[in-house]
């Protein structure tokens, strides 16, 4: 016999079937206790709908699962990756993390004291790896409760209160990364073979780019797909279709990450925050092209070491918002391109960014069409010589803060704000000697 808790109304329902039977019948065995049809119930599993038409033991190989139950008012509309009702803004917000239900976080809207109070006296494995995910599942809920929760939350995270859980050492890392691909075609892109070193000249740059070897294979990785180790290769081939998770396991700290996801147009998130960076010196093009890429979790990233991000996020146009605050880049000499192509991203803090030894801003900003707004008061641009085309395209960018640039060793501006088409000379805020920038608008 298998077990299914149902939670309804912040209520656990455990109900006694057999894996053979239709998810119909044990739904509605559960409408039955709860005194509800079953036509005016919504069933969650795993982040989606549940089909009830299929047998309990072709959903889930597990013995014990959890189920969300909803009544169907309003015409609930369901996030498919998290699981929440999107159009409904008294919702008891229930969280939903790797189809596991944290039962101290239901009922957010009513309890949000509490709660707090029981993350940081608990100081419990389970609560506090899950910690990090909570504000990305709470996030764009206009509710001034949930805005709350984020605040404390953010609170217990930056002042560690959970000790030696969400701050892991670097040693403790599992130095793994943990990616959602959307399969659509027979074969996909895990990783980018990038394994010989390369040099060429970028024509409109006028620069010689040299790249050292990734050195991402089988002697230093292992892949699983749906917790099923594979033979190590580049590009994953079956018939299923569909989401698939994909682990990589690396068993050696590497040097270099330039181009690893290149090309993974089906990669749709990537968890990064147990992936050991402490060696790493070129992140270029890590992510370039990862063009159906929506969410990323960079948390863990230790970039003191890196030098060249540039292309980092190249043309990775389904990202809206990326988290950065906690990125070293004091020792980053290359930012061309990093955000370039990146045309849905609607929002990004670069409040923590070091950029007083980046040389090439170029193309930066590029084609980052949904931008309205960047405040860049905190850069240092003292020993930047290239500016070109750094919001070339930011069609919707409206106003703009470049009060801190220093343009002294600029000597390319070309198309700075080529085809800003609205952003108005007067939302430029410079400091006195930036006529040099408006020159170039």
């Amino acid at each position: 016999m298998w077990e299914i808790k149902f939670i309804y109304e912040g209520n656990q329902i455990n109900i006694q079937c057999d894996k053979n039977q239709k998810m119909n019948e044990i739904c509605n065995n559960l409408s039955n206790k709860i005194n509800m049809n079953l036509n005016s119930l919504i069933f969650l599993y795993g982040g989606s709908q549940l089909n009830l038409d299929k047998k309990l033991n072709e959903i889930t190989k597990e013995n014990k699962i959890n189920i969300l139950v909803y009544k169907k008012e309003n015409e609930k509309e369901i996030c498919p990756k998290c699981g929440r009702i999107l159009n409904n803004k008294i919702i008891d917000n229930i969280i939903v993390l790797n189809n596991n239900i944290n039962i101290t976080l239901l009922g957010l809207r009513n309890n949000i004291e509490n709660i707090i109070n029981n993350l940081i006296n608990q100081k419990d494995m389970y609560l506090s790896s899950q910690l990090k995910n909570v504000n990305i599942l709470i996030n764009n809920i206009i509710n001034e409760d949930i805005k709350k929760m984020n605040n404390e939350l953010n609170k217990i995270k930056n002042n560690d209160y959970i000790t030696n859980n969400t701050n892991i050492k670097e040693n403790e890392l599992k130095n793994e990364i943990i990616c959602i691909y959307n399969k659509q075609d027979n074969e996909i892109n895990l990783l980018h073979d990038y394994n010989e070193n390369v040099g060429y000249w970028d024509k409109q740059r006028k620069k010689l780019y040299l790249e050292g070897k990734n050195n991402i294979n089988e002697n230093n990785i292992e892949i699983y797909i749906n917790n099923k180790k594979i033979k190590f290769d580049y590009k994953y081939k079956s018939n299923e279709k569909g989401n698939i998770q994909v682990i990589f396991k690396f068993n050696k700290l590497l040097t270099n990450t330039n181009h690893m996801f290149w090309k993974c147009s089906s990669l749709e998130s990537i968890d990064l925050s147990s992936f050991n960076t402490s060696n790493i010196n070129n992140m270029r093009y890590m992510f370039r092209e990862c063009s159906s890429l929506k969410s990323i979790d960079l948390s863990s990233f230790n970039t003191s070491n890196v030098n060249n991000i540039s292309f980092m996020f190249y043309e990775c146009s389904s990202l809206t918002s990326i988290n950065l605050s906690l990125f070293n880049t004091s020792n980053v000499n290359d930012m061309s391109s990093v955000f370039s192509g990146c045309s849905s991203l609607k929002s990004i803090d670069l409040s923590s960014f070091n950029t007083s030894n980046v040389n090439d801003m170029s193309y930066m900003f590029g084609e980052c069409s949904s931008l309205k707004s960047i405040d860049l008061s905190s850069f240092n641009t003292s020993n930047v010589n290239d500016m070109s085309y750094m919001f070339g395209e930011c069609s919707s960018l409206k106003s703009i803060n470049l009060s801190s640039f220093n343009t002294s060793n600029v000597n390319n501006m070309k198309y700075m704000f080529f085809k800003c088409s609205s952003l108005k000379k007067e939302n430029i805020k410079i400091n006195k000697s930036g006529k040099k920038i408006l020159d170039n608008y």
